[in-house]
């Protein structure tokens, strides 16, 4: 009776801190993908990147500037 109680214990404990670790949690948020503009989003936020370099890669993201490739040869 006793070792089925300290079973039971040890497998609510293992249970109980895999969720915890991000195994089996429904509310781990790094599992979850980004969009580029969500990280562009959330660099800016940080102070990672300037407003300049801000709009000029969200422009690029939302497909409003194109790039020019210069081909030699």
């Amino acid at each position: 009776m006793m070792f089925g109680l300290i079973i039971l214990v040890i497998v609510a404990y293992y249970m109980f801190n895999s969720s915890h670790a991000g195994g089996l949690c429904c509310t781990n948020h790094q599992s979850q993908a980004h969009s580029p503009m969500d990280i562009l989003n959330d660099r800016y936020a940080r102070g990672e990147i300037n407003r300049e370099e801000y709009l000029e890669r969200k422009q690029e993201l939302s497909g409003q500037k194109q790039t020019i490739s210069i081909k030699k040869g």
